[in-house]
């Protein structure tokens, strides 16, 4: 029993031991635990609030740009960019800004914003500025710079880049192409495309070809 009671002793004085020894190390060990765990939800808090600042930016440039203030909208674009890069609303404000721009007629400074936004990670955001760049690349009388640049529009996109291809087709004297892409573009517009469906359906009734006209529900 007085065997018991000593290992007993000897153990716990070993623990004790121990504790002093290495007493700097384990607090040093949760001070870095418990600092990792603030240092998580203060990093997750200022994520949040970087976001939510972007947020409140970027409507205050939509609010500009409804008000056709380019200047404010501008300097709100230059902001976003500046800070909040890596978020999309910068890409989305340098749509914004590119619409006034073209609006103005400034369509040099307008290729330079989608330009910009066509390198977005996002595809979708991307193959939009991408389609805007093709549009600007007909009115430039380089049709097929817009059939270059459309190649790389996702697929989502069909609808509008066939159309945008029927366009640069016919430019480049091409009609038989132009007419297909024209044809492609109506299949992916519902029967309800409106007065996209009836551009289309001129452009192929110029082409000398009766397009099926949309379906009427019956009464």
């Amino acid at each position: 029993m007085a065997f018991e009671l000593d290992d007993e002793h000897e153990t716990a004085e070993k623990v004790r031991t121990w504790l002093r020894e290495n007493a700097s190390t384990l607090l040093t060990g949760i001070a870095v635990g418990l600092a990792g765990i603030f240092g998580w939800n203060w990093w997750q808090d200022s994520q949040r609030e970087h976001r939510i600042t972007a947020s409140t930016q970027f409507a205050a440039l939509a609010q500009a740009a409804g008000a056709a203030n380019l200047e404010s909208a501008s300097a709100l674009s230059a902001s976003l960019a500046a800070e909040f890069s890596d978020t999309g609303y910068a890409t989305l404000a340098r749509l914004h800004i590119a619409d006034m721009q073209v609006g103005t007629g400034d369509l040099a400074a307008a290729r330079t914003e989608l330009a910009a936004a066509a390198a977005a990670k996002d595809p979708a955001v991307a193959g939009l500025a991408a389609i805007r760049l093709a549009r600007l690349d007909l009115v430039a009388g380089e049709p097929q710079a817009a059939l270059d640049r459309l190649a790389t529009v996702p697929a989502a996109y069909a609808g509008i880049t066939e159309q945008i291809r029927g366009d640069a087709l016919l430019a480049l004297e091409r009609p038989d192409e132009a007419r297909a892409a024209y044809r492609e573009a109506l299949t992916r517009l519902d029967a309800t495309g409106g007065p996209q469906r009836e551009i289309l359906q001129r452009k192929l009734a110029a082409l000398g070809e009766s397009a099926p006209a949309s379906a009427t529900p019956e009464a």
